[in-house]
C-alpha cells in the first residue's frame, strides 16, 4: 500500500509563461529538494536559472557558487556566475 506524501516524487511541470503560481510552486519544490540533498546540482542549477529569470541575480549567484564548490569545472555554473556578477555589478574574478 502506497503512502501519500505532501509532495510528489516528480516536480510539477513548469509552463513557459510569465512568472506566476507555477514558478512559485516550482521554486518551493526545488528548495525542498535542496533541504533533502544540498549537493543536488541539477535542482540547484534549475533554481538558479529561475531566480535569474525572476530578476534575483544575487540569490541565483549563491546557488551557482554552491554548485562550483561541489563541481569546480561546471561550465554552466561558471557561466551563471559570470551572468549574475555582470548583472549585480560585481567584478569578475581573475583566473589563478
Amino acid at each position: 500500500m502506497a503512502v501519500k506524501t505532501e509532495r510528489s516524487v516528480n516536480p510539477p511541470a513548469l509552463r513557459f509563461c510569465a512568472p506566476g503560481e507555477e514558478w512559485i510552486a516550482r521554486i518551493g519544490w526545488l528548495q525542498d529538494a535542496l533541504l533533502v540533498c544540498p549537493t543536488d546540482s541539477l535542482a540547484r542549477s534549475e533554481l538558479a536559472i529561475l531566480l535569474e529569470q525572476l530578476g534575483q541575480p544575487e540569490e541565483a549567484l549563491f546557488h551557482w557558487n554552491a554548485i562550483l564548490i561541489c563541481e569546480p569545472n561546471s561550465l554552466s555554473a561558471r557561466e551563471g556566475v559570470a551572468r549574475c556578477r555582470q548583472r549585480t555589478g560585481q567584478p569578475q574574478q581573475s583566473a589563478q
